[in-house]
This record gives C-alpha cells, sequence and structure tokens, in this order.
C-alpha cells in the first residue's frame, strides 16, 4: 500500500500533500510511503521547519491511499530547544536554492557567525539570499575560490578565519584545508643568492679581477638536464593569435551579455511568473510551460556563465596592452643587414636565391 501525508487548512478546508519538500494542491506531485510507519513527522519539522512552522499539528493525517482512509498524527514535542537548534541553520530554510547548485564559498570565523561569498557585491555577506553565489559544478566553484585566495585586495576579508566550499544539500565541507591551500599561487618575496658562502662584495671583486678562462668553463658542475620541448603543432602561434583575437572579439559583446542577463532575471523571469499567478492551471498547458520554462532558464544558466567569463576576462585581461605589447615586439621588427660590413661578408656566403634548390633538382 502507500500512504501519505496531508494537511487540511481549518479556515478554507482545503487539503494538501506534502511533495518532500513542500506542500502541493497537486495529488501527481505528492510523496508516498510503503508504511505509514515509514511517515517520521518530527524529523520532517525539524528539517523543514519553515515550511511546517504556521500549520497546526492537529491538521495534518496521514492519507492510505488505497481505502481512502485518515489517522492523525501521534507527535509530542519532548525538547523544543532541539527543533529551535535545527532551525538556525540558514541553509536548511531555504533548500530549494541548493537543489540544483549545491556548491556555495562560505567563510567561518571562530565565535561568529558564518558568512557566504557573493560575487555581485564581491565580498562575503552576512545572510542566505539570492545576492549569495551557488554553483551546480564543483570545478567552477574552486575556479571562484582559486580567484579569491589569489587576490591580494580581498585577503582582509578572510585572512582571520577559515574560508573553503561547502555544499548546501549536505552542510559539509567539500575542500579540506589543504587543498584550500594548494589553490593559492605563492608569490617568491626574495632572491636567491647565486653565491651561498661568498659575500656580495667578494663575488663581485673575483667576477671582475679577470676574464674567465678555458679553465674556468667547467663541465663537472654542470646540471644534468635536457632542453624542454615545445610541441609547435600543439601550441601554434598562428593558432594562440587567432585564439587571443577570438577573446577579444567576445569581449566586445560584454555589455550586451550582461545586459541581456538582466532581462532574463527581470522582465522576461517576471512574465513566467506572472502567467503563473494570474493564469488557473487548468486554463494552462502545464506540460508545454514547464518545457519552455526550463529551456527558458537553461538559456539564461548559459548566458550568465558566458557573463562570468566575460566579466573574470575583463578584470584580468587589457586587450590595448596585448596591441601595444605585440606591435612594439613585433610588427615594428625589420629584417635587414645592420651593419654593412658584416652584410659583405656573410652576402659572399650566401648562395644566390634559387640556385640552392635548382641544384637540387
Amino acid at each position: 500500500m502507500a500512504y501519505a501525508l496531508i494537511y487540511t487548512a481549518k479556515s478554507s478546508g482545503k487539503t494538501s500533500y506534502w511533495a518532500n519538500p513542500g506542500f502541493t494542491g497537486n495529488g501527481k506531485r505528492k510523496y508516498t510511503w510503503d508504511s505509514p510507519n515509514e511517515i517520521n513527522f518530527k524529523q520532517l519539522k525539524a528539517k523543514y521547519p519553515t515550511l511546517f512552522g504556521n500549520k497546526s499539528d492537529d491538521r495534518f493525517e496521514i492519507l492510505n491511499l488505497a481505502n481512502g482512509q485518515k489517522q492523525k498524527i501521534t507527535y509530542q514535542v519532548r525538547k523544543v530547544t532541539e527543533v529551535r537548534k535545527e532551525a538556525t541553520n540558514p541553509l536548511a530554510t531555504h533548500p530549494k536554492m541548493f537543489r540544483k547548485t549545491p556548491y556555495l564559498i562560505v567563510l567561518d570565523r571562530k565565535g561568529q557567525d558564518r558568512k557566504y561569498w557573493s560575487n555581485s557585491q564581491k565580498a562575503f555577506v552576512n545572510t542566505v539570499n539570492d545576492r549569495l553565489s551557488r554553483w551546480q559544478d564543483l570545478d567552477m566553484a574552486k575556479e571562484s575560490l582559486r580567484w579569491i585566495v589569489n587576490n591580494q585586495q580581498l585577503k582582509a576579508q578572510y585572512s582571520d578565519g577559515t574560508i573553503t566550499i561547502l555544499n548546501g544539500q549536505t552542510d559539509q565541507p567539500v575542500l579540506s584545508p589543504a587543498e584550500v591551500a594548494k589553490l593559492v599561487v605563492l608569490q617568491p618575496d626574495q632572491v636567491v643568492k647565486q653565491a651561498k658562502n661568498v659575500t656580495a662584495y667578494q663575488a663581485l671583486d673575483q667576477h671582475f679581477a679577470q676574464l674567465p678562462t678555458q679553465a674556468d668553463l667547467k663541465v663537472d658542475t654542470a646540471t644534468d638536464d635536457e632542453l624542454p620541448g615545445i610541441d609547435l603543432s600543439k601550441y601554434d602561434p598562428a593558432l594562440i593569435f587567432g585564439a587571443a583575437s577570438y577573446l577579444i572579439d567576445a569581449l566586445k559583446e560584454q555589455k550586451n551579455v550582461n545586459r541581456l542577463l538582466k532581462r532574463y532575471d527581470g522582465a522576461v523571469l517576471q512574465d513566467y511568473l506572472h502567467v503563473l499567478e494570474f493564469v488557473g492551471l487548468d486554463d494552462l498547458d502545464v506540460d508545454e510551460f514547464t518545457a519552455a520554462f526550463q529551456e527558458n532558464r537553461q538559456t539564461r544558466r548559459q548566458i550568465k556563465n558566458l557573463s562570468l567569463l566575460l566579466n573574470a576576462l575583463a578584470q584580468s585581461f587589457d586587450p590595448d596592452k596585448f596591441w601595444k605589447a605585440l606591435e612594439d615586439d613585433s610588427a615594428s621588427n625589420q629584417y635587414h643587414f645592420r651593419s654593412a660590413s658584416t652584410a659583405k661578408k656573410l652576402q659572399k656566403l650566401i648562395k644566390p636565391y634559387g640556385q640552392a634548390s635548382a641544384k637540387n633538382d
């Protein structure tokens, strides 16, 4: 048999089904148990205090879906403090926020309430709301955390606490402190001296006292290594230049992308919500509406991801400096002899153009 948890409102007499989580008037979306003994009413109240907060216990019943019989909930609150303690968890009061985007970045300080990272605020906020940033993909959350811990301007916000990635569904950290530390790129703060046992003056005096001779060219102290190999077919300069040009072209769309994201989060979303608010379910093609709304939100997710990438690229990359550097280092190159006397000697060693290839033919 199947059983459902129902709530009947005292004022209207309307019956709602538990949908795990939340309540619904749609019987098709109800959550069922195989036995009434499996319905742990106390645990549900403790886990979702906001959803049960304004509902009287005596209005709840267990419905036998096979024969329609109902039975009252037998429930006693033994320790009110235990329920209140569970309700203080900010994440538990917003279960829907973390269904599809469970990962968030948090900051814990001893003796203080937890704080949550917000990309829009570029800071840690105190409350769980729409401003805190959440990620569906753990790798994307790690990249955002990597950016935070390597940004010297943000260091003051978290230096006296512990920062990590949290799973909002389980309220458990995903990264250990050691794993977070690996995301930090260490910067050298001093130059290592080449001659450890010789003072700077002695080293310079020895260097300028006499010119090196063949005897100074030692082999036994040479490092046993090989020249690094570069796969030029993989890292083709032309392909890299094309990729850079592609990114710069994409940056030109940053304002349009951000403007489009704002439209999706504002007017477009409100249109869908107004349909839900004003149109009765009987007058609405629920399947078509759900499919259209899902497609709309998936498109909005792609736009948001593109916005995140373009905004990060704009903060860390200056196209004008890039072009200027190329013009200074490459475009101004002139391929001609610099020294007339040297050119005269070298031209005698160079075969006339086309002679070598004609000989090979």
